[in-house]
């Protein structure tokens, strides 16, 4: 870290020193990493940005080579043509260099899209270059420090600048960085196969920017994140990841069995009434390095578990437990970002909170958090042991369609409930619906607790769980465009394919081929020939391209419980 620190100035190097650097870089990041990452060529597109109709402009340039090569040309589509714009403008009158085009093209094809939307000049773009490229044979951030401002009342404003072949913990990097001489501005990271771009902008008071450097090297060797070889990572939709774990399905002896019929009480669904409308309103909880509640006490109330009555049994993966919880078998999560010694504040909605307590047997039950003192902010949830359909069609068994057909009726029901009052379900696919040990379905967490991160943070998505989605929510502005009751409806069409196959739907195309696929091309998968004509029908009118032309969940569930279809 301290070779990397010597980046450490106040002035930015000429333009023409750092273009050069640019030029002189002509092998692929791909090559220079690591045999494990290169040989995964597929998931070069693994994640994708926010905006999704940028990622459909991106790809329709990228096979517009005359567009990229030809800067002059007439029409240039998209965010590449863009930066091809900014660069006839920083060298006017001038032929590009192919290798120039090239490199940034390879930049930006190794970021996320949001980067592209990210609007920074090309003097920024080539300062990434250059400290990206340094990286790849550091084991810490590579960084740069430039001083924006000074102001001799309120102190320096600084921006920081750094690459690291690794992941990078916002919440251990802001919560180091911020004391009573230095305040985070605004953070910015960019990643994408593990690999971080960060730009961090930060108030250091006057007389302290000698300290600020030490700072830096050690806020940064903090927040690392190193790679857990144990954990092997599942896509998980919009939502971010969840772990695999060898011990999905808990073998449970006949006296648990005994245990659970006498303590599970069996809820009729029909019984459940809710006051509507829900209450649509939510709170924040602030909890301090120490973990104790600074605000928001009175809302968590009856929420807040006493760590004293949890038992963590068994670790299922790096987050994830087995516990019990005043007899009753648990799930226990860690909460990302929550850790023991990080400052934090958490979300509840008091809408998820109705739902996932009520006592819907098809809606996963919350029971409530607990600060553990070593495991940070956990989230605590009824236990289901069959683990997800996803897990199901892993086995490589054809499921049997009779076991098929209860699965989506317990889904539908689920879906129906939550949708009636005024509350549609968010990614909904085949790792989001849980099973017990007996094959009854549930739909999973719907995001009852979310960490509040810095305003500043470029949030990403799996891109995996965009083959799920409706087409107007991929093609639609990801700040204003919700789930409907109408895109759950396509996403059930999913869902009923994948499993009536066993397969993983667009399978043969990448996560971005797909989105564009969907959204501008009336992509769909094929049914089998062998399909009742009654599902096949069902999902037909569920993919409609046309939101009000699907149907109503009840019509579904009266499709799937007529005594005809075995």
């Amino acid at each position: 870290m301290a070779a990397a620190l010597e980046c450490w100035s106040s002035r930015a190097s000429p333009d023409d020193d750092m273009l050069e650097q640019v030029l002189v870089k002509t092998q692929p990041r791909s090559e220079a990493s690591s045999p494990s990452t290169s040989s995964k060529e597929p998931s070069k597109w693994q994640r994708l940005g926010k905006n999704v109709s940028g990622a459909i402009n991106t790809l329709k340039t990228s096979l517009n080579l005359d567009s990229v090569r030809d800067p002059s040309a007439t029409r240039i589509d998209g965010l590449w043509g863009g930066v091809v714009q900014n660069l006839t403008k920083l060298y006017p009158g001038s032929q590009l260099p192919e290798k120039l085009v090239s490199n940034i093209r390879k930049h930006f094809d190794s970021l996320p899209i949001s980067y592209a939307q990210a609007g920074f000049d090309m003097k920024e773009v080539f300062l990434h270059m250059r400290l990206i490229e340094q990286s790849i044979t550091e084991d810490h951030p590579v960084i740069w420090i430039d001083e924006i401002s000074e102001n001799q009342t309120q102190g320096s404003i600084f921006r920081l600048t750094f690459a690291c072949n690794s992941s990078i913990s916002l919440s251990a990097m802001s919560g180091a960085l911020d004391n009573a001489s230095v305040c985070c501005k605004k953070i910015q990271t960019f990643e994408k196969k593990s690999f971080t771009l960060g730009i961090v902008v930060v108030l250091v008071q006057s007389g302290q920017e000698k300290f600020f450097k030490s700072r830096v090297e050690t806020a940064l060797k903090s927040a690392v994140k190193r790679p857990k070889p144990a954990s092997m990572k599942l896509p998980f939709g919009l939502c971010g990841c969840q772990e695999q774990t060898t011990k999905a399905h808990l073998e449970l002896d006949n006296e648990e069995d005994d245990f659970e019929r006498n303590h599970e009480p069996v809820t009729d669904n029909s019984a459940i009434r809710l006051q509507l409308p829900l209450p649509g309103s939510t709170f924040m909880v602030a909890v301090d390095e120490w973990q104790t509640i600074q605000s928001g006490v009175e809302e968590i109330g009856k929420w807040l578990l006493n760590s004293d009555c949890i038992e963590f049994a068994e670790q299922l993966g790096p987050t994830s437990f087995k516990g019990i919880y005043k007899g009753k078998r648990v799930a226990i999560e860690k909460l990302r970002g929550c850790e023991k010694g990080s400052a934090y504040e958490i979300m509840f909605r008091r809408d998820l909170l109705e739902l996932m307590t009520c006592g819907h047997r098809n809606i996963l039950h919350f029971h409530g958090v607990c600060i553990d003192e070593n495991h940070g902010l956990c989230v605590v949830t009824k236990l289901m042991e069959g683990g997800t359909v996803h897990d199901l069609m892993q086995k490589g068994k054809k499921i049997p369609i009779k076991e098929v057909m209860r699965i989506a009726v317990d889904v539908a029901e689920g879906i129906k409930f939550v949708n009636d009052h005024g509350v549609p379900y968010r990614d909904l696919n085949t790792q989001t619906i849980l099973l017990d040990r007996h094959g009854n379905a549930c739909l999973g967490d719907m995001g009852i607790v979310t960490t509040c991160r810095n305003s500043g943070e470029v949030t990403e998505y799996e891109t995996a769980g965009y083959r799920w989605l409706a087409p107007e929510i991929i093609a639609g502005d990801p700040e204003s465009v919700t789930e409907t009751w109408m895109s759950n409806v396509y996403s059930f069409g999913m869902v009923m394919w994948e499993m009536l196959t066993g397969e993983v739907a667009y399978g043969s195309y990448s996560p971005v081929q797909a989105a564009v696929g969907i959204a501008a091309c009336g992509l769909r998968p094929e049914i089998p020939k062998d399909c009742p004509p009654h599902l096949r029908s069902l999902m037909t009118k569920c993919w409609n391209n046309s939101p009000s032309k699907r149907p109503q969940l009840s019509e579904i569930l009266s499709v799937l419980l007529r005594p005809t279809i075995k």
